[in-house]
């Protein structure tokens, strides 16, 4: 009798066991050891979190809690990859909830992102998986070991989070930038908070970093070595291949849930400052449901769009933190976005870092010129009269990304692909054929506020604010339009009833 065929994911078992936890703290750090186990070898890093000021009170169960959360964050990218995962901790069942949700989503995500879609970091036979659907990727048996004593969320101080404070996840690109201009605009108390991440990803937000710390009051940093772990576990993989950081690449081998180590690594610092909102710089683009061979999926960017925003609210709420999150910008493109922070505030925008390879000289940090995101920032600043010699692009980088932008190709909607490719012509910019020329179409939508009932509702962000944002996005945007029936139709969002709509987490809010 032959034995049913083997399920090609299974290929993608390289792990007998995980175990993160039991978590550590002191007033101001949380470490938590990573277990992996492999035949009859066990390797161990522990992850590490250290904040500038107290945060924790150890022996409290809900600073237990929230570090315990913090620190499973970078363990749920591998759920399609062992065979066990453990978590130690004070986990409740919104926790183990969110955990459980969230590693079935990452999964699939990674799933048709890394392996299904070409991936220049895989070997071997994980290069050529088939499509299968299934109802769950995670292979792996999870489980949950609390400690021996009751757990409750009692905390040492009873802070009341006031919805009138904003933290501003910050890394010095133009998104986060942009969401602190406008906030602290609208007169609301403003926390730039940057994580800091031990390797050169910290470079990109170090030239914002310290200009905040100058002139910004309640500036926060938080250092995290998370980098050293997703590095580290990446070793225990034999089809990635080992060499993975000499390849040029816009993209991380395996993992995609990625915002949230760096999300949860701010809440400690909004629990103990007492901060009712959360900011996240993502545009309308981010929120995509497609599907890759009749399997489902967010792009890859589901820690990047509107369901992440509520899901993590929710969460939020059901633990009676009383933070909500939601992003400023889910109105504008990233070419909007661009155009609003050069014209507004370009104080801020001279600081605008978005490289994936910059380099330090004379204490200042530099882009490459030779990126996506280079090529793509230098395309949109010259599309809009912007300078990128203010954000230290040199003019023979700008005249290579400029001349490669589109050989090359940008990681933009392609509405806005196309209206880029239109305004740098019309500049004279970039030069095109005839041919090309007479393919060119303006996308006049991308320069407007888009209000559209699944990427950009109104009921997005609180009522209390959101004259005031208009007020600002339209003073510099071409309108605003509405999409109705796959079509933009130009509106005047405060004659539209819905713009009164209550914000979806309004009551729970208050």
């Amino acid at each position: 009798m032959t034995s049913p065929p083997k399920n090609p994911i299974e290929n993608l078992l390289a792990i007998d066991r995980l175990e993160i936890g039991p978590v550590q703290i002191s007033r101001n750090r949380l470490k938590a050891p990573y277990r992996v186990r492999q035949k009859n070898k066990e390797d161990t890093l522990e992850l590490i979190y250290r904040f500038e000021e107290n945060v924790f009170h150890p022996g409290d169960d809900a600073s237990e809690n929230l570090a315990s959360m913090l620190a499973v964050q970078v363990g749920l990218n591998y759920g399609l990859f062992c065979k066990e995962i453990i978590f130690h901790g004070p986990f409740d069942k919104s926790d183990q909830k969110l955990i459980r949700d969230m590693l079935q989503n990452t999964a699939r995500e990674i799933y048709v992102k890394k392996f299904l879609e070409p991936n220049p970091f895989l070997l071997g036979e994980v290069a050529k998986l088939p499509a299968i659907r299934l109802d769950n990727y995670v292979q792996a048996r999870v489980s949950f070991v609390h400690p021996s004593t009751p757990f409750s969320q009692k905390m040492q101080q009873n802070l009341s989070p006031d919805p009138q404070k904003y933290a501003i996840l910050s890394s010095g690109g133009k998104d986060s930038l942009l969401s602190f201009g406008l906030v602290n605009e609208m007169g609301m108390e403003t926390h730039p908070v940057f994580i800091n991440e031990s390797g050169r990803h910290w470079y990109t937000a170090l030239n914002a970093y310290r200009y905040f710390k100058e002139k910004m009051p309640f500036t926060a940093r938080v250092w995290t070595n998370c980098d050293r772990v997703f590095n580290w576990m990446l070793r225990h993989f034999t089809f990635i291949r080992q060499d993975y950081a000499s390849i040029r690449s816009d993209e991380y081998p395996i993992r995609l849930w990625t915002v949230a180590v760096f999300l949860f690594g701010a809440l400690p610092l909004l629990r103990k400052r007492g901060i009712g909102r959360l900011i996240i710089g993502d545009e309308y683009d981010t929120s995509r449901r497609l599907s890759h061979r009749g399997i489902s999926h967010y792009d890859g960017l589901y820690d990047q769009s509107r369901y992440f925003d509520d899901a993590l609210t929710r969460y939020f709420l059901k633990k009676d933190w009383g933070i909500t999150q939601f992003s400023l910008l889910r109105y504008l493109s990233e070419l909007l976005i661009e155009k609003i922070l050069v014209e507004r505030y370009p104080h801020l925008q001279q600081h605008q870092m978005s490289c994936h390879a910059t380099h330090i000289r004379s204490k200042d940090v530099f882009p490459c010129g030779l990126c996506e995101k280079c090529r793509r920032i230098v395309g949109m600043l010259e599309s809009i009269g912007g300078d990128p010699t203010r954000c230290r692009y040199t003019r023979t980088q700008i005249d290579y990304c400029l001349k490669n932008i589109f050989k090359k190709g940008v990681h933009q909607e392609s509405a806005g692909v196309q209206h880029l490719k239109y305004l740098l012509n019309q500049k004279g910019k970039i030069i095109l054929s005839a041919g090309e020329r007479k393919k060119l179409k303006a996308h006049p939508e991308i320069l407007k506020v888009r209000i559209d009932s699944e990427h950009s509702p109104y009921e997005g962000i609180p009522r209390e604010i959101r004259r005031s944002l208009f007020n600002i996005l339209l003073a510099h945007a071409e309108g605003a339009v509405k999409r109705r029936d796959r079509l933009w139709q130009e509106i005047d969002p405060y004659q539209d009833p819905e713009f009164q709509d209550p914000y979806r987490f309004e009551n729970n809010s208050k």
